[in-house]
């Protein structure tokens, strides 16, 4: 005997629609269930790797702090000296009176980050301990119109962590002599101890690269080379 006539054609279908509605209902709640899982899923996710970076960014800053700091050229531990020859002796000028500044980052891991350097030293501050030549010396550096020999730094070429908290550094300035500047090269050596930062090095140079013509002295018995070097020890804190 045929389903249909033991319930009737309505009543069948009635049966398979009440299993459909029962299927969909559990596929839409299975549904449901699988957006929540995934929805908790991206949540976690991303509430993961937020933690993950700010702590990496907080490690990262406690390892590596950094002291952005301003200092002064102090002229006590420091010098400038310029070196030339002449036709009798090797001679020297020294200047202990000049000022300048110094801004840098000092991170605590070893790195030195160096923003500016400067320099400024008076022309008459420079002595040799032989007053003729100092006032030869002053004529040819133009000290009345050009009191002052200054540096004032370019960039930094290179700098290489020595040790401890020392450091060789190529540095790209300008140099100004007697009215004329020119773009030097200086390989220095620094060291960042107790507060202070002490920068050391030396510059050859020839005096007719900022035209200056070398001093004479002694009715021209004693004439000095074209060739000087610039030698510095300078002390900023």
């Amino acid at each position: 005997m045929s389903i249909f006539r033991i319930f009737g054609a309505d009543n069948y279908h009635r049966l398979n629609y009440k299993r459909y509605l029962v299927l969909y209902q559990m596929l839409h709640k299975s549904l449901h269930m699988m957006k929540k899982f995934n929805l908790l899923m991206l949540v976690f996710f991303v509430s993961f790797y937020g933690f993950s970076q700010a702590g990496d960014i907080a490690m990262n800053d406690a390892v590596q702090p950094t002291n952005k700091l301003s200092y002064k050229l102090n002229s006590s531990g420091s010098n400038f000296t310029i070196k030339g020859t002449s036709s009798l002796h090797d001679w020297e000028m020294i200047s202990k009176s000049f000022s300048g500044k110094l801004d840098f980052d000092h991170v605590t891991d070893g790195d030195l980050k160096i923003h500016n350097i400067e320099v400024k030293v008076g022309v008459k501050t420079l002595e040799s301990g032989k007053r003729v030549m100092d006032n030869k010396c002053y004529d040819a550096l133009k000290s009345d119109s050009h009191p002052s020999i200054t540096y004032r730094l370019n960039k930094v070429e290179s700098i290489q962590h020595t040790g401890s908290d020392n450091y060789t550094a190529k540095l790209i300035g300008t140099l100004s002599i007697a009215g004329k500047t020119r773009t030097v090269t200086i390989d220095t050596k620094i060291a960042v101890v107790g507060g202070k930062v002490i920068i050391k090095g030396e510059k050859p140079l020839k005096m007719s690269d900022f035209d200056v013509e070398p001093p004479t002295a002694l009715l021209g018995t004693l004439k000095t080379g074209n060739d000087i070097i610039i030698d510095f020890n300078l002390n900023y804190n």
